[in-house]
């Protein structure tokens, strides 16, 4: 999990603690929500995608300069997610990313939607306790990228310098 700083304008900035797990607060907005106000079930797959975006972008690598300048991509080899209890509208979500198995060419991660638990009637078990706070878990996912070349599109070795500050984090 992570600590939650807020910033002077007041924008959700992520910590992690552990240096294995990344977490990314994610508001959800009415769009992301179906006629009953709970999330669609495919935004939760965006809601990792953004998490795994920030969590390079936490190493120091931006997608669209590896891009340009490595010619390298990541695209989704493998998903799948277990979808536990609903986020609602407004919800604030905590999604994290965690690196299961790191290959030559793939990264393989854990994801996790976090809610935090507001009211101790509210909890059913499936919470994780972190500091005095208390998340429940939402929804789990197992998420399996590849590293494409952008001009062959084949797969390619993660660059090594990405491997490295990987391998320095976990």
């Amino acid at each position: 999990m992570t600590d939650i700083n807020r910033s002077k304008n007041k924008q959700a900035i992520a910590k992690p603690i552990h240096s294995d797990t990344f977490t990314f607060p994610v508001r959800v907005y009415y769009e992301d929500t179906d006629a009953g106000g709970v999330v669609y079930h495919s935004n939760y797959i965006s809601f990792f995608e953004r998490a795994r975006t920030e969590w390079l972008r936490h190493l120091g690598y931006e997608l669209d300069v590896l891009s340009e300048e490595q010619h390298v991509i990541f695209v989704v080899k493998a998903l799948n997610c277990d979808y536990l209890r609903p986020a609602l509208f407004n919800d604030e979500l905590f999604v994290s990313a965690e690196i299961l198995k790191l290959g030559n060419t793939s990264i393989t991660f854990e994801q996790k939607i976090l809610r935090e638990v507001k009211d101790a009637d509210d909890r059913d078990g499936s919470e994780e306790k972190t500091s005095e706070k208390r998340y429940e878990t939402l929804a789990i996912g197992n998420v399996t990228v590849v590293s494409v070349d952008t001009i062959k599109f084949k797969p390619k070795r993660v660059p090594k310098n990405i491997l490295e500050r990987i391998q320095n984090v976990i």
